[in-house]
């Protein structure tokens, strides 16, 4: 009897050596960044999309499994978040419909915002480790020079 396969053969240990592979090659490239942005919130995702965008290589450390903090859920575990002009261009600059509500006070879906937020960044080259924490920072001539992260 003929199987048709729906996907292209591998195994689970090809599957878990390219993750692992991959990631590695990700860190080693990122070990030494121009930037780390601590926290993938949205100021953290704007911060770095906007260093990537002018050449840097970014690394941005997120303590939780998701990126975007807050912005997914919203105000008042609803799936719709405000924004106050002049913040509104930055999401109108992604593309994420938004209504206004009264002079300067705009609402947009969250998950929308958020995911469009993500993607931005990760498009300019930011790159992402997540489930991460910053303990420390390393200082040189009174200058952070990097960060330990568990």
């Amino acid at each position: 009897m003929k199987v048709n396969r729906i996907f292209s053969p591998g195994s689970d240990g090809d599957v878990t050596r390219a993750i692992l592979r991959n990631f590695v090659d990700d860190l080693e490239e990122y070990v030494s960044s121009d930037v780390i942005v601590v926290g993938a919130g949205p100021s953290g995702l704007i911060c770095g999309r906007e260093l990537a965008r002018e050449g840097k290589r970014v690394l941005l450390i997120e303590r939780n499994n998701y990126l975007g903090g807050g912005f997914w859920i919203g105000g008042f575990l609803m799936n719709k978040l405000t924004v106050r002009a002049p913040g509104h261009r930055e999401l109108e600059k992604l593309g994420v419909p938004l209504t206004e509500t009264r002079d300067g006070l705009y609402v947009a879906d969250a998950p929308h915002a958020c995911s469009k937020l993500i993607a931005s960044a990760c498009d300019a080259g930011v790159k992402v480790l997540n489930m991460a924490a910053v303990d420390d920072v390393v200082l040189k001539d009174g200058r952070v020079h990097g960060a330990v992260v568990n």
